[in-house]
């Protein structure tokens, strides 16, 4: 019977539990596998203390699969620290009449796979109590209304009071190595006694504890006995190994796939499946470590040099991807950097891409308070597709995965983590099958430089773009629009050096003819009118492709190619029809002239620009001359009427 229509299904986690996840995942895909169904999964890093606005950035990607498109979903709920997000998750596909499993934390209304915490926890109280007499203890607790911690705390409440014992304290260290670090160093410098034992509502807390103990001297498990609970691999690879309690995670995730399949014949169904913990003794509570794990904490010593150099080099290509991206202006240019620093190189395996919202490197964008999901269209900006890297283009969203297919017989696991920062929602990071980049932390790490890199490219190209209008305001004259002096040395004369390698440009000078009698005769304000009128005639008398500028008062210059020598002598006569044609557009009863010079500059000519200036000026000056004089002759005759 055939159980999974669409073949997929949606896996949702907080990745902050690597070991667990990865573990998980594995036990997922080996039940997957056997029925060809491929798993996606959505990944969010949200802390315990995070701003609650970038919380929600991050919880977009929770929004990017379509309940319509999967068969079902697994919330790993016991990685959330959000239990609403839980609750939309669930609403979401049961709208849809899509089961969902979740696992360690029961989500009302659905089916859910968890361990027994208090059968685990309740062997290791009876060892420490018993095997090791402890007669004062220490909880070292996770974060606040978390259930797992609950019970644990309960169990071991349970156990010392059957012994007639009392917890003497609880220590919060919200499940973190440092938190549990500084909060036992606080804790001890307001001169409490070291007791008998911490019992750890994780291994990461354990480690912490252990390491703050050390540092001043006390030791584990000679001074006192130190345990944890999750069986982390941190836990194992460490000195001295963590007595803690295995939860068998690599039976979750088989166990919850399993549930997911009875759950999709069953619709409504709403059964617990819990099995045992086991409590597993070891070097920090004073008893030998089991062989396997001494194998796992030897491997790693062994490849400890290979591990950092690992680290390292990948380390080093993000770092030098974040500067190399922090100023680049356009999607081809990212593409090409990343594709540069990248190479061959497989840190997060042979298939992955950064997909981004299309307004990134939008100048004129302006991003709005409160985004939900992402565009339907996005741009890949990198991707590598066995192993080789591909050029920049764009996909639609719904197919989550560019160019995703699912292919009968075959079981893919597709991991999306987001990009955002505070309330931007970026984009995201694909990754087809490589779930040990979620254990390594490479995915965190890339993460974490990506997000700001794509603020600083937006700053960079909001400087830019300020720099541009800045260097326009700077370079243009207010007057006319065309370039004034500075533009004209800048660009206009740089556009000559250019041209002239492989062609004739003209570079013409023109000139007001008696500004000095329009601006007394008739005003300065009239006189500006003269000044704007000659540009525009002087844009209208020549082609478009010619440069413009604003050389001083009253001389222009302008530069463009020579296609016909012949036609250059019929360039005074257009711009003395074009400014007629001005003048009497504007309504302007105005003397107004202009006298034109010009230079042609061949491929071969190596004056200067100063050179080719002053033989423009020239030949204008000539004809200004003449256009003084007749100017003057017919004012006298005015003035003898």
């Amino acid at each position: 019977m055939l159980i999974m229509k669409k073949k997929k299904i949606a896996v949702f986690v907080n990745g902050w539990t690597t070991d667990f996840i990865e573990t998980v995942l594995e036990g997922i895909r080996q039940e997957a596998a056997k029925d060809g169904v491929d798993i996606f999964v959505f990944l969010t890093y949200v802390n315990w203390g995070d701003p609650a606005v970038e919380s929600k950035s991050q919880l977009n990607v929770f929004h990017l699969p379509k309940p319509d498109d999967f068969d079902g979903a697994i919330i790993l709920a016991n990685t959330f620290n959000m239990q609403d997000e839980m609750d939309r998750i669930k609403k979401l596909f049961i709208d849809k009449g899509l089961p969902v499993v979740s696992t360690e934390v029961k989500i009302p209304g659905v089916p859910f796979v968890g361990t027994n915490n208090k059968k685990g926890m309740t062997e290791l109280c009876d060892h420490i109590l018993d095997e090791h007499d402890v007669k004062s203890v220490v909880y070292v607790s996770g974060v606040i209304g978390n259930a797992e911690c609950a019970i644990r705390k309960a169990t071991l409440v349970e156990s010392l009071k059957k012994r007639g014992l009392k917890l003497i304290a609880d220590i919060r260290g919200d499940y973190s190595f440092n938190n549990a670090n500084v909060a036992l160093q606080d804790w001890l410098n307001k001169g409490n006694e070291v007791p008998d034992a911490f019992v750890c509502a994780n291994d990461l807390m354990a480690l912490g504890v252990v390491a703050a103990l050390l540092d001043r001297g006390i030791r584990v498990p000679e001074d006192v006995i130190v345990t944890g609970f999750d069986k982390n691999r941190e836990g194992i690879t460490t000195y001295p190994i963590i007595a803690t309690v295995s939860r068998n995670w690599d039976k979750m995730g088989e166990y919850a796939y399993e549930e997911l399949k009875r759950a999709i014949i069953n619709p409504g169904r709403d059964t617990d499946m819990v099995y045992d913990s086991t409590f597993i003794p070891s070097e920090s509570c004073g008893c030998p470590a089991s062989e396997a794990d001494i194998k796992i904490r030897q491997d790693k010593l062994r490849n400890l040099r290979n591990d950092f150099t690992y680290q390292d080099m990948q380390d080093v290509m993000i770092q030098n991807l974040r500067l190399a991206l922090s100023t680049v202006e356009t999607k081809e240019e990212f593409n090409l950097v990343t594709k540069q620093i990248m190479g061959d190189k497989v840190f997060f395996g042979p298939d992955f891409c950064i997909c981004v919202n299309p307004w990134i490197f939008d100048e004129t964008f302006k991003y709005p308070k409160r985004v939900r999901g992402y565009h339907k269209t996005l741009d890949i900006l990198y991707e590598k597709k066995d192993g080789i890297s591909m050029p920049h283009r764009s996909f639609n969203s719904r197919e989550l995965y560019p160019d995703y297919e699912q292919v009968e017989g075959e079981s893919n696991v597709y991991m999306f983590m987001p990009l955002n920062y505070l309330d931007m929602v970026i984009g995201y990071v694909a990754i087809k099958n490589y779930v040990k980049s979620i254990y390594s932390m490479s995915l965190r790490r890339l993460q974490a430089d990506l997000n700001p890199t794509f603020v600083f490219i937006k700053q960079f190209i909001s400087a830019q773009q300020s720099n541009r209008k800045l260097k326009e305001i700077y370079m243009t004259d207010f007057l006319t629009g065309m370039y004034n002096r500075t533009g004209c040395e800048t660009v206009i004369l740089d556009y000559c050096k250019r041209e002239k390698k492989n062609n004739k440009v003209v570079l013409m000078f023109a000139d007001i003819n008696c500004m000095k009698y329009i601006n007394d005769e008739y005003g300065h304000l009239k006189g500006d009118l003269a000044i704007k009128a000659t540009a525009e005639a002087l844009r209208k008398a020549v082609s478009d492709k010619w440069m413009f500028g604003r050389f001083g008062g009253d001389e222009f210059i302008a530069v463009g190619l020579c296609e016909d020598e012949t036609e250059l002598e019929k360039l005074r006569d257009n711009i003395s029809i074009s400014i007629n044609d001005t003048i009497e557009g504007m309504n302007l009863s105005l003397p107004l002239s202009v006298s034109v010079g010009y230079h042609l500059i061949s491929p071969d000519d190596d004056g200067t620009i100063d050179d080719y200036i002053r033989k423009a000026d020239e030949s204008m000056y000539e004809e200004k001359q003449k256009a003084h004089e007749l100017f003057w002759a017919q004012i006298k005759e005015e003035n003898l009427k």
